[in-house]
């Protein structure tokens, strides 16, 4: 079988919309489809299906490598979402191929209408290099900590590797400001250095407007959509 037949045999086309923990579904039919185990890799084409005032422009579409998690999601990155400008709820088409049916668009014969639909494939690189997730202990962690005037907030290692997280996963977090009582619940997204971010419309809330490096209550919860090592 050629490259080209090979790999249209193992692409998932569907509809679905962003979560609110940054993951799309993908269906039991596209799952079998793509004939992958969890945690391999794939390659996505990402393109907002809900343009019906105004024609489709290029930042209405992203291609990026990312993992198919054990809920049957694929995660989307901050930078496709700001790129797309996707919220929660928005109403999306993917396109998925296992990554290893598809070695790149400078490997082999790769046919003109799988080098079209994956332009730029390879530019769109994770944020963040590979690394082994720990074994998680727990699925809820508490602490205390400081909060950077920029609204960051490291999750120290300890916790880190008892809750089985890596950067890029999207955790559910609650921020307390123990002086007035005042508390938010939010998906955030890990960075580098194990920092999240509280933005700012939810530190005016907080009433840690403009902070002065504040201590804040925090508690972690690990979402389903979180895979485990």
């Amino acid at each position: 079988m050629s490259l080209t037949r090979r790999a249209l045999s193992k692409m998932a086309f569907c509809t679905s919309r962003l979560g609110a923990n940054n993951y799309i579904n993908v269906s039991a039919k596209d799952v079998k489809t793509l004939d992958i185990n969890y945690n391999e890799e794939m390659r996505v084409l990402l393109v907002r299906a809900d343009l019906s005032q105004r024609d489709l422009q290029p930042r209405d579409r992203a291609t990026y490598i990312t993992t198919l998690a054990k809920s049957d999601q694929f995660y989307c990155p901050k930078d496709v979402r700001e790129k797309m400008e996707l919220d929660t709820g928005d109403l999306v088409k993917y396109l998925l191929i296992p990554a290893d049916e598809f070695p790149g668009l400078n490997d082999g014969p790769v046919r003109d209408k799988l080098r079209s639909v994956f332009t730029d494939v390879e530019a769109d690189e994770p944020e963040y290099p590979d690394e082994d997730r720990p074994s998680r202990d727990t699925e809820m962690a508490s602490f205390e900590a400081t909060m950077e005037n920029s609204g960051q907030i490291t999750i120290s290692k300890q916790y880190m590797d008892a809750l089985g997280l890596i950067k890029g996963d999207t955790i559910d977090i609650i921020v307390k400001n123990p002086e007035n009582g005042e508390a938010e619940d939010m998906s955030l997204e890990i960075g580098t250095g194990n920092r999240v971010t509280v933005q700012k419309p939810e530190r005016e809330t907080l009433g840690l407007e403009q902070p002065d490096r504040p201590d804040v209550q925090v508690l972690v919860q690990v979402p389903d959509s979180v895979p485990e090592a």
